[in-house]
């Protein structure tokens, strides 16, 4: 009974403190329109009751902003922020103290109002509606000087004039950029889209436009493309509604997104957050969000059990043997044998590890100091520790300590230089032998620690720096061109293994708000992705591709800029088996129909993963198909097809299930027919969605577009001996978001 009362008297007083600090945020707002309201009616004093004053009244928007006073806490902060941006206007006048009086009071008291919402983000978005300062001439000089700025310090770079900016200018259709160098251009909606087409050049994955003066320039072109529509548009209307009604369908998004995740929600949240960002009007409403929404959305796990398997080998050298000990020359042979391992230590910013290299030493060698030569055998057992650090800053190898003892066998004292006396000088030289042999013994050892250390460090750098330049070669560049490498990537490792966990998002895109779920205990190698990381990736796959299918004898084929290799996919024999079939029907006759779709430019695919299934989201911004001999044009359609996702030995089968949908683009199943949203088709989207879903699910039973099953092969790692090594598959898990491979070494 007691810990009860505990319990409840915790809770008591956790509830109690809530009330009292909303007491103390409620008692500042008031506070903060006290003194407004002290400054407000101060100014309608000093510009009085006649013509004038109610000019400057009705401009400052005085009576909405009294009106809201009225409210306290309950106060529309959008209403609020339109007052205060007259009050910021340019409007002869405004310096004078009055007004600036009233505008720093209302500064306050608007951010005490946002404020309250500051641990509700769907509250917070709608407190945001109002922030939106409409783009002037000056700014938008100010973004178009910085895209002045980019493209002069690239064309520096690559020699302005020079045959290798010629070809790096028709590559990246230089031509469609430079009228908006100019100040006079008039923006049009093709003119963004010829801008488009340049930035999805600088965004290829191709060598060279990872160099930072390309970076630099594809995101000044990214944010200049998104202001210039705004601006554009602030020259024909206020912007601000438009703003408005963007943080409206945050709000909707975010609200949606805390009770059930979508892949819809997720996608829109991202899509109004980049626009905020770019416009900067509400940087605490961008700043909340993203750590709402920042969780790392791909996890990796290497057990030390599967390191020691994997970096164990075996050691085996012979070596020749020149050294002096005691005066002595050294010569002869040695052969080494050893084993190494690794085993790793606790570390919360990168991963440690430490290689041991444990081994023998077995010599055959003669020593020569006249009158005599010594042969004799030695056995030197060794142990080498060297530590690793690694981290995306930095791979460093410590330097390698070892330790060694030697035992040696005399195995022959001789005389040289003929026989006279050598048996007197033999007998004393072994004498001396036996009384300098403990001395020999530890020299030999230091010795070999040296060289043992020595070629440890030579053998692991060459090993570290070859990692390092795969790392910053391989890894690096491709998410640098595409604008994908991650902010945080952070590695660890404990004394069980290491652990890589990163956060795969543009400033565009949001990740998740969900940890991974739980892992079995004895998987060597397991690897979680959030459906997030899959989505965020894909549109710089196949944004803008187009898929067609000319004749039922050939698979389709992809167009566009897409990546070779997976235009090569497109053609690969096999992909051929699963989209062509005989194309006959039950009489005989060829029911093949060419078809052609374009893919959505911004959010092309997306996967979702939920319930032992993988649900594919293709976004169509133009479908052509042949309706009964004449080509029928649809655009923005969406077609949904469902996976499970299932084990087989030790490979992944995906395994087509149910029908395939068609929806609306942007339209989010999980809230059809919810009155709280209304989302709901109209008369016209539901027929032309049957007939996309009977035509196309006709196909799919015929055999052609989605294939049936998609089987993904196992993984294969090296093994010591340089052979493949399947890993066994032992955990697949696939729900609420995230996908979970676990896996065992043979």
């Amino acid at each position: 009974m007691r810990h009860i009362n505990k319990i409840a008297a915790v809770v008591f007083a956790t509830v109690l403190s809530g009330f009292y600090f909303s007491d103390i945020a409620v008692g500042a707002i008031a506070d903060d329109a006290t003194r407004l309201t002290a400054a407000l009616d101060d100014l309608d004093l000093w510009v009085g009751g006649e013509a004038n004053g109610d000019k400057w009244r009705s401009y400052l928007k005085s009576a909405d902003l009294r009106e809201q006073l009225a409210l306290g806490e309950q106060a529309d902060p959008a209403i609020v922020t339109r007052a205060l941006q007259q009050y910021q206007s340019e409007a002869n006048g405004l310096d004078k103290h009055r007004f600036a009086a009233v505008r720093r009071e209302l500064k306050t008291w608007l951010s005490a109002l946002q404020n309250q919402y500051a641990d509700d983000l769907a509250k917070l978005a709608w407190a945001g509606r109002g922030d939106h300062q409409p783009l002037t001439d000056q700014s938008f000089k100010a973004v178009r000087a910085e895209l002045r700025n980019a493209v002069q310090r690239l064309d520096s770079r690559l020699g302005l004039g020079s045959s290798f900016s010629h070809g790096w200018h028709d590559y990246l259709k230089w031509s469609l950029l430079e009228p908006h160098l100019s100040n006079d251009i008039k923006i049009t909606g093709q003119s963004l889209r010829d801008l488009a087409a340049v930035s999805r050049r600088l965004r290829s994955n191709t060598p060279g436009l990872e160099h930072p003066v390309f970076v630099r320039t594809a995101n000044a072109i990214e944010r200049y493309r998104e202001l210039a529509l705004w601006y554009a548009l602030g020259q024909r209307r206020d912007t601000r509604p438009r703003y408005a009604s963007f943080l409206q369908e945050l709000e909707k998004q975010i609200t949606r997104n805390l009770e059930t995740p979508t892949v819809e929600s997720t996608r829109q949240i991202g899509k109004v957050l980049g626009l905020i960002h770019l416009l900067g009007d509400s940087p605490q409403l961008v700043e909340r969000v993203r750590a709402k929404f920042d969780r790392p959305n791909i996890w990796t796990n290497v057990s030390l059990a599967a390191l020691q398997r994997l970096a164990q080998r075996p050691v085996s050298e012979t070596t020749s043997v020149r050294d002096v000990i005691l005066g002595a020359s050294v010569r002869g042979v040695a052969h080494s044998t050893g084993v190494l391992g690794i085993t790793t230590l606790p570390s919360n910013n990168h991963i440690a590890m430490e290689l041991q290299l444990t081994g023998n030493i077995q010599s055959n060698t003669s020593s020569f100091k006249k009158p005599v030569r010594i042969s004799s055998l030695g056995s030197t057992d060794f142990v080498a520790t060297k530590q690793l650090q690694i981290s995306d800053e930095r791979f460093l190898a410590l330097p390698a300590l070892a330790s060694a003892r030697t035992k040696t066998r005399i195995c022959s004292v001789k005389k040289t230089g003929g026989k006279f006396g050598h048996r007197l000088i033999e007998k004393i030289a072994r004498k001396k032998v036996a009384e300098s042999k403990p001395q020999a013994e530890r020299i030999a050892a230091r010795h070999a620690e040296q060289k043992v250390a020595a070629k440890f460090d030579r053998q692991v750098v060459e090993v570290m720096y070859t990692a390092r330049q795969n790392y910053d070669n391989k890894l690096h560049p491709p998410l640098e061109r595409i604008g994908m490498f991650p902010e945080y990537l952070h590695m660890a490792s404990t004394s069980s293994g290491i652990q890589i966990e990163t956060t795969l998002a543009t400033y565009k895109q949001v990740s998740t708000n969900r940890h991974p779920p739980g892992t079995r205990v004895d998987n060597d190698l397991t690897l979680q992705v959030h459906e997030s990381a899959l989505n965020n990736f894909l549109p710089h796959l196949l944004a803008g591709a187009q898929i067609q299918q000319d004749n039922e004898s050939e698979p389709p084929r992809i167009e566009g800029d897409v990546p070779a290799w997976l235009k090569k996919a497109a053609a690969n024999p096999k992909v051929k088996e699963q989209f062509v079939d005989d194309g006959q029907n039950q009489k005989g006759k060829s029911d093949f129909k060419p078809w052609a779709f374009l893919l959505n430019n911004e959010h092309p695919v997306s996967v979702s993963l939920d319930d032992q299934k993988v649900t594919l989201r293709i976004r169509i911004a133009e479908l052509k198909t042949i309706e009964d001999g004449e080509e029928s044009v649809r655009k923005n359609w969406d077609f949904l097809v469902s996976y499970l996702i299932v084990q087989e030995g030790d490979q992944v089968v995906l395994r087509r299930e149910g029908g395939i949908e068609a929806l609306p683009t942007g339209f989010d199943p999980q809230w059809f027919g919810d009155p709280r949203w209304d989302d709901k088709l109209t008369a016209k989207q539901v027929g032309v969605r049957k007939n996309l879903e009977e035509n196309i699910n006709k196909r799919a039973a015929e055999g052609g577009g989605f294939p049936q099953e998609i089987p993904l092969p196992p993984i294969k790692l090296p093994s010591a001996n340089g052979e493949k090594q399947t890993l066994h598959l032992q955990q697949l898990d696939c729900d609420e978001g995230w996908l979970t491979l676990g896996y065992r070494l043979p």
